[in-house]
This record gives C-alpha cells, structure tokens and sequence, in this order.
C-alpha cells in the first residue's frame, strides 16, 4: 500500500526531535510499502537548506515533501497558531495532489487532521488519526484558552475530527481514556505508545568522554535531562532540586540538553542562585544519534512536567529513550508513567508537590547514591524496552490497523 504520513514536525536521527514518525515510516518501507512524508523544514534543517515553498526528496527510500517553515518551542503562543494554520493550507493543497491508499496524521497540533480531513471529502481516503496530546484540554487546564465559548467549539472540533477518522491511536493508556469519556465516539482505538528503539542506543563507545569534554569533568553521579525547555516542561523543579542538593550532596551533578522558551530565566535564575555551571550544566540541544553516548554516560536521566493532571497523560520521548538507553527514569509527576516505573522498578517518581522539595531533595540524595538499585533498574528498564515499548512491536500493531484501515 502506498502511505501519505503527514506530520508537521517530522525528525531524522541526525535532528534532535523526536524520531517516532522517522522509525514506523522506516519500517513500514521495510515491509515493503511506500511511504510519503508531508512535513515541514522545522526540524530538518540540519539536514538541508530548503529553498521557499516545496521541496522533494528521497531519503533512504521515503519520498519527503518538505515545505520550509521554521517553528521553534522559542515562539509566543499566537504565531505557533500562525504556522499551524499555514501548514494546514498548504499540506492540504498538497495531500490532494498525491495519490495514496491511506494518510497517517499525527499531532500535535491537532489542525494536523485537517488536510487528512481534505483528502477524505475529496477522494474518499481513508485517515488514521495519531494523538500524541490531548487536545485542546491541555491548553484549557493551563490557562492558555480561557473564552468557553472557544473552548467549546474546540472540543465540538475534536470530536469531529474523532469522528471522521478511520482509526484513532493514542500514545498512553491515559489518553485513551480521556479521548473514550470526553467525545464517546465509541469506534476503533488504539493505544501504540512511543517507541523504545533499543538497536539506536546500543551505540555507545565506553572509551568515550563527552559530557567531560563539554562541562569539564565526568561526574560520578549524573542526572541527564535531554529534551525541550518549554512551559510545560516544568524544568524549574530540577533547578530548585539542584539548588538543594548544593549542599546535601554537591557530587550530585545536573546536566540539560536542550532549547526552549524558559530557558533563558532558568540560566538566569540557576546563575543568581549560585549552582550555574557548578552543579548544573545547560548544554544545546543534540541530535538523536549523539543521544546514546550522553545516556550511557548518565547515572540517570529525567522528564519533568508542570503540575497539571492533564499533562500527565503524555508519552514522552525522553521516557522510552531512558529505556531503551538501560538507564532509571525520574519524573516529578503521577500518572501512567509513575505506574509504570514502580510497578516495574524502573525509576523514582518525586513529588510534584514544590513545597516538599527540600525532603524530595534529601529522597534522592539517598536515592542516586544506591548504587545496586540503580544498576537493577537499569536491567529492568532495557528489559521493559525490549518487550514492551520496541519499534518492532509498534510497527506489527500499526500495520495491522493500516491493513484494516485500507481494506
């Protein structure tokens, strides 16, 4: 079958996105399908230059279709409305003119679904919808839509988008939920999580030192944090962890990769608190194939997000690369994620709660300096990767859903 993947954000391995999109299109060209990327230049311009307008291009085997437009976590809320709107146009324009079997939209933003929409009305295609936010009830609980006539026709929006598609996948447990008692569309849904691709972080070089060479030293206890530096990221909470943990334990070292819109004032706050390139470290970002040297150098590595029950229903990136790195996860939220790492030993889950941080800090000063447990929930959590969360799964529970979807 011939597949129209239609992401805004698409990534390769030599970007620092997230690569979920680049890895399922990969193997389902391994199956034997062809696949058409409809995507942007936003996370691609390492890549190549693009020219204004269209561009096409091979790369191993996936046709790409690349409109340059640049968007960034560093951009105000209004003009990040303005590039979706853009892209919907012209991806729409552009979905009509291509032939294929079926079109695989993936969030965020949810205007993604609207060229798919298109296509639909237009030749009858088919659309499987992928949320990987739910949306716009994220945006709601954080303040950022406060017109509830708006927010209700948002969510009159979502249904409808819901509703037309042939197939929904979610990335979490949680966002089915949400998305099964807030529409009641009561079709098919799915839950593929992201993906844990353990063959990428197996590429490692023990003889390596890259993290020393960028801060200095080699820290025998490291926290990693890889990732964007956004709103809802919620990096402040490592910050005040790390201006803690100065005295408790300052061999305790905190290291970031990574851009985003918060991360000038957290430089500013991290320098005037005195742990600024002391015990914290932010580093740019990196790209996903340099990501496997910068794990496996870690003691642990981290994902944090703002205390919004909302947002806790994500499935983020950073999560199922500290899987498939064989490295603890620590997160400072609940939610499935939480379940997981304790229910399979995996990790340690700090209160989100900013007013414990000065015990949390303590809980994991005591923590990192467990060695053996450390290294048990390193093997547990390449094991999860392994059988739970690895590319190979994802790809055989996709292609089923697209089987079905086409015929």
């Amino acid at each position: 079958m011939k597949i129209a993947y239609l992401h805004q954000y698409f990534a390769l391995p030599s970007s620092s996105g997230g690569t979920r999109s680049y890895d399922l299109a990969k193997s389902f060209l391994n199956k034997g399908h062809r696949v058409v990327v409809v995507t942007t230049s936003s996370f691609l311009k390492n890549y190549k230059e693009f020219s204004d307008g269209w561009t096409v291009l091979d790369y191993e085997g996936l046709e790409l279709h690349v409109l340059k437009l640049d968007y960034s976590n560093n951009l105000s809320f209004a003009k990040r409305i303005i590039t979706f709107i853009q892209f919907l146009v012209k991806a729409s324009l552009r979905l009509i003119k291509l032939k294929c079997d079926v079109v695989l939209a993936t969030s965020t933003p949810i205007t993604i679904a609207i060229p798919a929409f298109i296509k639909k009305l237009v030749h009858k295609t088919p659309f499987i919808f992928e949320v990987r936010d739910v949306w716009p009830e994220v945006p709601i609980a954080m303040g950022i839509i406060k017109n509830n006539t708006v927010a209700r026709l948002l969510k009159g929006f979502e249904r409808m988008i819901y509703q037309q598609s042939s197939h929904i996948v979610a990335l979490s447990d949680d966002m089915e939920k949400s998305i099964s008692t807030i529409t009641k569309i009561g079709k098919s849904l799915s839950v593929i999580p992201n993906i844990s691709e353990v063959n990428r972080f197996a590429n490692c070089d023990p003889n390596k030192k890259l993290i020393a060479d960028l801060i200095g030293e080699q820290p025998k206890k490291l926290v990693l944090y890889a990732g964007t530096i956004g709103m809802v990221n919620g990096l402040k909470y490592m910050v005040d962890i790390a201006i803690h943990l100065k005295e408790v334990d300052p061999e305790i070292k905190f290291v970031v990769f990574g851009d985003g819109m918060e991360k000038k004032e957290l430089v500013r706050y991290a320098k005037k608190e005195g742990v600024l390139n002391k015990t914290l470290f932010f580093l740019d970002p990196v790209s996903k194939s340099q990501l496997p040297q910068i794990y496996y150098e870690s003691s642990v590595a981290s994902s944090f997000v703002i205390p919004i029950p909302e947002l806790w229903a994500n499935s983020a990136n950073k999560f199922f690369d500290c899987l498939a790195a064989g490295r603890p996860i620590v997160i400072n939220h609940r939610g499935w994620q939480a379940d997981v790492i304790e229910r399979e030993n995996i990790g340690f889950v700090l209160d989100f709660n900013i007013e414990n941080i000065k015990n949390e800090a303590k809980r994991f000063s005591d923590y990192i300096n467990n060695s053996s447990l450390l290294s048990m929930q390193g093997k547990n959590a390449k094991h999860l990767a392994e059988t739970r969360y690895s590319l190979e799964i994802a790809s055989v529970k996709y292609l089923k859903i697209l089987d079905n979807v086409v015929s």
